[in-house]
């Protein structure tokens, strides 16, 4: 079977998907001489699209958050108008069409595998391949609901406002309507039980889904639908099976990229569409945020670099790549910073500072490390939020914990934007948290769009 060949037949197939927003785009059907793959190896070499199914996902949430400013010249002069104006919080513009696009293409992927494998023989190979596509499903999908759906409220008061189409077929003639939000997070955490009891523990590179990354992707959906305790359940689990830490002290600082793609704390790779907006003449650190490290923080030269003009830009991407496509994948600190934030929302606040030490200690000069030690559980959890912060910076996890933080007003935040004479804000709950979906979709499909 010649993969090249077959990858883009395939691919052909998830554009003519994803223009038709998984539903009849102006009519167009698929080329029924297309080869069909059929096979366990067909299958695997589909789940191993780098290109598609680990790459793609959405970076308009970091765009949106407060941790980066531009300036009135640079945004002025920014190519793409979408990311121009959801920048200061243009209610009536849509992201650019990747942002939806891409990881329905990777739900394509996993709907075609899924279906292949209902007609091969049962046994573990085909229940791993089964779990991948379970997991690449739940993966892209919940991507699409940190930015295109509303964040669950614990107490169901919106279940039943629409979310998002939760494709489970790859044909593209199937008519695809928006769920209710509840039936949506649960067909998520419906994917990814299935996902966690079909993988292995070990599935070669970090590229692919395992046991671990499963669990580790449900303890991120539980904290983001405030379900702490599940949360901790899940990233106990992750933890479990890699809890390495690499030690900052160890790193270069002054390197280009000094972090290493698949380094020791990658769970599963995963990258954001790329996009000139977050290019480092651009992109600047806003000066609030980077003066919230502290000088022994060894993060502060590891994740920026200092430009000629006094301002800092986003270098530490844990890609290992110096360029505008930050990782979003699953790491072992954000699970520990997920633990560290249940543990004290659930008043265990010495496991808690457990936690957050073990992480600290790595992030910290040798030697200049003083251990929190705050018995305050508000205290606590402001630091663990605030380290949170810091840690994850262009890992896409900034929009969504405004939006689950929103929903308390004990850590609800306003966000400002000053250009030239005029300030922007953005307040806690604005309907501007769910994003529109893409006006191409709405204008060559069925669903209705979303309403403010």
């Amino acid at each position: 079977m010649n993969y090249h060949l077959l990858y883009n037949r395939i691919l052909l197939g998830m554009i003519l998907l994803c223009l038709q927003s998984c539903s009849n785009f102006l009519e167009t059907k698929p080329d029924t001489k297309l080869a069909i793959p059929n096979t366990f190896e067909d299958c695997q070499a589909l789940l191993d699209g780098y290109g598609t199914v680990n790459m793609g996902y959405p970076y308009v949430g970091e765009l949106c958050a407060d941790n980066f400013l531009i300036n009135e010249e640079n945004w002025s002069s920014l190519g793409d108008y979408e990311d121009r104006m959801l920048y200061i919080w243009d209610k009536e513009t849509s992201p650019i069409i990747t942002q939806w696009a891409s990881p329905y293409q990777t739900v394509f992927i996993a709907n075609q595998v899924l279906s292949i494998l209902k007609e091969l023989p049962a046994g573990n190979r085909r229940e791993q391949l089964e779990g991948a596509s379970y997991f690449y499903r739940a993966y892209a999908l919940f991507s699409l609901a940190e930015i295109f759906a509303p964040v669950p409220k614990k107490d169901g008061s919106n279940a039943d406002l629409p979310a998002l189409p939760y494709r489970t077929s790859p044909n593209v003639e199937e008519k695809s309507v928006r769920v209710h939000l509840k039936d949506y997070f649960d067909l998520l955490l419906q994917d990814l039980e299935q996902a966690e009891n079909l993988l292995p523990l070990t599935n070669g590179l970090p590229s692919r889904p395992t046991k671990t990354a499963a669990a580790a992707l449900l303890s991120r959906i539980y904290l983001y639908m405030q379900e702490y305790d599940k949360a901790l359940l899940y990233a106990n689990k992750a933890l479990a099976q890699n809890s390495k830490l690499m030690d900052y002290n160890m790193l270069r600082p002054y390197e280009e990229s000094p972090f290493k793609q698949f380094n020791e704390e990658v769970i599963f790779q995963a990258i954001s569409t790329g996009t000139y907006t977050y290019y480092y003449t651009v992109w600047k650190v806003a000066p609030d945020f980077l003066q919230s490290y502290a000088d022994h923080d060894l993060r502060k030269n590891l994740l920026f670099m200092e430009n000629e003009d006094n301002t800092y830009s986003f270098k530490g991407n844990y890609d290992g790549e110096f360029n505008q496509a930050p990782f979003s994948g699953l790491a072992v600190d954000e699970l520990i910073l997920t633990k560290a934030e249940c543990l004290v929302r659930s008043n265990q606040i010495s496991e808690a500072l457990t936690s957050l030490n073990s992480l600290l200690e790595k992030r910290y000069r040798r030697d200049t490390f003083e251990p929190i030690t705050t018995q305050d559980p508000s205290q606590l959890l402001q630091i663990i939020l605030e380290e949170r912060r810091k840690e994850l910076v262009m890992r896409q996890r900034r929009w969504p914990d405004l939006k689950r933080l929103n929903l308390n007003s004990q850590t609800a935040k306003t966000l400002k934007r000053q250009m030239g004479n005029k300030e922007y804000q953005l307040l806690p709950n604005d309907p501007f948290y769910t994003f529109l979906i893409p006006q191409e979709i709405i204008n060559n499909s069925s669903l209705s769009q979303t309403i403010r």
